[in-house]
């Protein structure tokens, strides 16, 4: 099937809320395609990773009320949100691209991967896609891209909400790793307390070496007190030849889950001899 790809991008009039009619709209244009809103969160920041999200919203019955975009309203309305689009969704998912991979590829192929990692995870899988201007190669799927897609479209607008309270409770735990750059209050965001604390401590494992004002201060990150922990405790269990303990330590690490940064959670999996788990990613 040929690509059907639209970018709205003409001055058009922004409803007060979003609704789920360009979903409706873009459905019947697609011959009654079932379709999933998409958006993403963290692609400004210098420091975390960029987190995509997919939805698709039910067109009859119960919705989430109160849908807008994600960044126009109060921590504890997104909270009560997330929760609502998680139980009333027919699918959600949500995909992580991590520091190291924006680096690697750049902040748009990076959101793009994202996003991917999100659709992957509906089901049932969406034959069509809204998104918030965001063009995702390879997709086949027929795409309608709008100009503030999170402000005119329902399931967009549920996307933002999941990536961006997804992305604000990793940058929390990750604030209790690096409490010195105040990520729990700027979000990784280029604040001045952030540029500070840069220049003091240099960047950590979870910077974006490729921005600007980050990887000129060092090129060696920082990693995370935990992994630091860890990595000593592998090294006693290898010296005393202790197999079952780092086999116990594998499951400790996995246990930490979204507390530890990912290439720090891959590092230590690898130190203690064993396979890389999905999680990890």
């Amino acid at each position: 099937m040929a690509v059907t790809y639209k970018r709205l991008d003409e001055k058009r009039t922004v409803p007060k809320r979003p609704t789920i009619r360009p979903e409706r709209e873009w459905a019947e244009a697609c011959g009654g395609a079932l379709v999933a809103g998409v958006d993403e969160a963290g692609r400004g920041p210098l420091a975390g990773p960029v987190v995509a999200a997919a939805v698709i919203l039910p067109f009859d019955g119960r919705r989430p009320i109160g849908l807008r975009d994600s960044k126009q309203m109060p921590q504890a309305k997104r909270d009560k949100l997330f929760r609502q689009i998680q139980r009333m969704a027919v699918s959600f998912g949500v995909g992580v691209a991590t520091a190291q991979e924006i680096d690697a590829l750049n902040i748009l192929e990076a959101t793009r991967l994202a996003a991917r990692r999100a659709l992957d995870c509906l089901d049932p899988q969406p034959t069509a896609l809204v998104t918030d201007y965001l063009h995702i190669p390879n997709d086949t799927r027929p795409t309608l891209a709008m100009v503030k897609g999170d402000a005119i479209s329902s399931s967009v607008a549920a996307a933002s909400i999941l990536a961006k309270v997804t992305r604000d409770r990793l940058m929390d735990a990750y604030d209790q790793e690096f409490p010195e750059f105040g990520w729990a209050k700027n979000r990784g965001y280029p604040t001045p307390d952030h540029y500070a604390a840069l220049e003091s401590h240099g960047p950590t494992i979870l910077h974006r070496l490729s921005f600007n004002g980050v990887g000129f201060f060092e090129t060696n990150p920082r990693r995370s007190p935990t992994f630091e922990r860890y990595a000593k405790l592998i090294r006693e269990c290898k010296e005393g030849d202790d197999g079952q303990a780092l086999l116990a330590m594998i499951d400790e690490i996995a246990e930490l889950g979204d507390k530890l940064p990912p290439p720090d959670a891959r590092e230590l999996v690898e130190l203690c001899g064993g396979d890389q788990p999905a999680t990890f990613g």
